[in-house]
C-alpha cells in the first residue's frame, strides 16, 4: 500500500507530535566514519521493536567480540520486525552519495539499514536492504539514491530525493516485509539473529569499495 506525500504532509501537520526533520535537543550528533569497534558505539542506540505493533520481537545492540552486534529475536506474528535506532542525530557532509558498510550476519535475508530526513515528518524512513550476509565480514556498498522511503510499512513514492545533507537519523532492522513498505513479505527464519557491525563511512576515491 502506497501513501500520498501530501497525504502523509497533512497527516504529520495535524499530529501534535509530529516535528519535521529537526535535530533533537537531547542528543548528540554522529558523523561518518563510524567505528564499530569501539565500545562506545553501542551504549548509543535504542531498541525500537515491533512491540508497538502489537508484536513480540525483541532487539538489543550490544558490544561483543571486538565488534557492535545488532541481536535479538524475531517473532513473525504480529509486527515482524525487529528495529534499533542510533539515539543521536547523524550528520553526512554535503555532497556525500554513497556510503559503505563493513558487516556479517548469520545469513538471513531481511536486515536493513535505514535514515531519515528533516525533509520529512517523522515515521517517515529511507530504507535500503542489505544483501545476504555470512559470518565473514563482507562491504556493502549502499548508494543514497537506493534507499527507499517508507511510512509505517508503507511506501511513500513521491517523498523528497533522500540528500546527504538533510540525513538526520539511522537505524537497523530485520524485517519480513520488502523495503520501502513493501507488502511482500519474505521467507525469514524466526528466532535468534545477529549482525555484526565493524564499520560505517563514506565512499571515497580513498577508501573503494
Amino acid at each position: 500500500m502506497r501513501m500520498r506525500w501530501t497525504r502523509l504532509r497533512l497527516v504529520a501537520f495535524v499530529s501534535a507530535s509530529t516535528r519535521f526533520g529537526e535535530p533533537s535537543m537531547l542528543s548528540s550528533t554522529r558523523s561518518l566514519p563510524i567505528d564499530f569497534t569501539d565500545p562506545a558505539v553501542a551504549p548509543d542506540w535504542i531498541a525500537v521493536d515491533d512491540r508497538v505493533m502489537g508484536g513480540a520481537s525483541q532487539s538489543r545492540v550490544v558490544f561483543a567480540g571486538g565488534e557492535t552486534s545488532f541481536e535479538g529475536n524475531l517473532i513473525v506474528e504480529g509486527g515482524g520486525f525487529a528495529s534499533a535506532r542510533l539515539g543521536p542525530d547523524l550528520q553526512l557532509q554535503l555532497g556525500v552519495e554513497v556510503l559503505v558498510l563493513e558487516a556479517s550476519s548469520d545469513g538471513r535475508l531481511g536486515y536493513k539499514l535505514t535514515l531519515t530526513s528533516a525533509a520529512t515528518p517523522n515515521g517517515v524512513s529511507y530504507q535500503f536492504t542489505l544483501p545476504r550476509l555470512g559470518e565473514e565480514r563482507e562491504r556493502v556498498t549502499m548508494p543514497l539514491d537506493q534507499f527507499k522511503p517508507s511510512y509505517r510499512g508503507r511506501a511513500v513514492p513521491d517523498a523528497p530525493p533522500l540528500r546527504a545533507a538533510e540525513v538526520r537519523g539511522m537505524g537497523l532492522m530485520l524485517s519480513r516485509y520488502e523495503e520501502g513498505g513493501g507488502a511482500g513479505k519474505q521467507p525469514i527464519a524466526p528466532g535468534d539473529f545477529w549482525l555484526r557491525l565493524r564499520r560505517l563511512e563514506v565512499l571515497s576515491p580513498h577508501n573503494p569499495s
